[in-house]
């Protein structure tokens, strides 16, 4: 058995089948949805991407070229069942709500769903979808604390970052609202941060902070960079389509940007992140987030597996499993479902037969 066999052996028996009810959330309503995972947290296709790049004359394309340190996930929101990943792309070419014929203004690098994944902005160019507007761009102050073991963050009474109870050199915003017509600020708290964080870095001696804004919707404390220096994917939640393939999908397309714009998984971020919205909200409410994260991770090694020059296939021997690895539901009155792993490199064929219990 070579060691992309015993890595997919090592997967069957140790990961399990994800089968959960979840409430996919959508700004028109929401609907109830069972979850069910594929045989393993692979996806055994290949990215098929259709490039719909929108047009130059587009203002929501905005041309300019920024370099890219995070990947940014949203969810459409959007539980219409015909608003699939091509009306969501053909939305930003036409700049325009295709239904409605009303002007469309954002943006974003890509859109993923059952009905594949579209290309909307190059991935190099600013696009308009995390909510931190493009004023500012990613960037990092030093705080002037040293680094230690641990890191605490906090704000003091005249809004300066703390870090481990130590005065930072790096200000909070203010909270802002407007009430009965007048502008209230205070001193934010740490509670008023969005549940991702901030940007946090360290060099040889100083932790550094990045740059932060007070999102006056959302009320949330949120980080710099979405627009500017982040690549936004959409994922699709219309009803009627398999909503674990649309994040199978998008996990194998983020290992790709990762490889190829030299990040890391901590480098994937919430659009919450950016402005303190709800967003992705079907993953945020039902808890998927870090499964979402291990999808990624498990995409990256069979990654390098292929860049070695080993081509893999699952070919599936059981009811309900296709061939890209997705069970359409479970079947009955088995104790498990066989399925084999083929790999071939350098003309030299191997595969296995497992059977994944259920």
């Amino acid at each position: 058995m070579n060691k992309v066999l015993e890595f997919f052996d090592k997967l069957n028996n140790e990961e399990t089948i994800l089968k959960k009810k979840i409430q996919v959330a959508g700004w028109k309503f929401n609907f109830d949805h069972m979850l069910l995972s594929g045989i393993t947290p692979y996806l055994f296709e290949e990215l098929d991407i259709t490039e719909h790049i929108a047009r130059e004359k587009n203002e929501n394309r905005d041309l300019r070229v920024k370099p890219k340190v995070y990947i940014t996930i949203h969810d459409t929101g959007d539980t219409d069942k015909k608003h699939n990943a091509k009306f969501w792309s053909d939305t930003v070419y036409k700049e325009m709500w295709v239904d409605s014929k009303e002007p469309y203004k954002a943006s974003f690098q890509y859109v993923v769903g059952n009905d594949g994944i579209y290309h909307n902005i190059p991935d190099n160019e600013v696009a308009y979808h995390a909510g931190d507007t493009t004023q500012f761009d990613y960037n990092l102050y030093n705080t002037g604390v040293k680094i230690s073991d641990k890191f605490e963050l906090g704000i003091d009474s005249e809004s300066y970052y703390t870090i481990n109870g130590e005065r930072t050199l790096v200000k909070a915003p203010l909270f802002e609202k407007e009430i009965d017509g007048k502008i209230v600020t205070r001193v934010c708290t740490i509670e008023d941060i969005n549940d991702q964080g901030i940007c946090m870095a360290v060099d040889d001696e100083y932790f550094y902070l990045g740059e932060t804004y007070f999102n006056k919707t959302y009320e949330k404390i949120a980080n710099r960079g979405g627009n500017n220096n982040s690549i936004g994917i959409e994922t699709c939640v219309n009803e009627g389509t398999n909503i674990y393939l649309s994040f199978a999908r998008c996990a194998k397309l983020v290992a790709k940007l990762l490889d190829e714009n030299d990040l890391e998984i901590y480098d994937i971020k919430q659009h919450h992140y950016f402005s303190g919205k709800n967003c992705p909200q079907t993953l945020r409410e039902n808890g998927l987030w870090e499964h979402f994260l291990h999808l990624v991770e498990i995409e990256r090694t069979v990654r390098e597996f292929v860049k070695e020059g080993y081509s893999i296939k699952l070919i599936p021997h059981s009811e309900y499993l296709e061939p890209n690895g997705i069970l359409s539901k479970l079947p009955k009155c088995v104790k498990g479902i066989e399925y084999s792993v083929e790999t071939t490199k350098d003309g030299v064929t191997e595969s296995y037969k497992f059977v994944k219990l259920v």
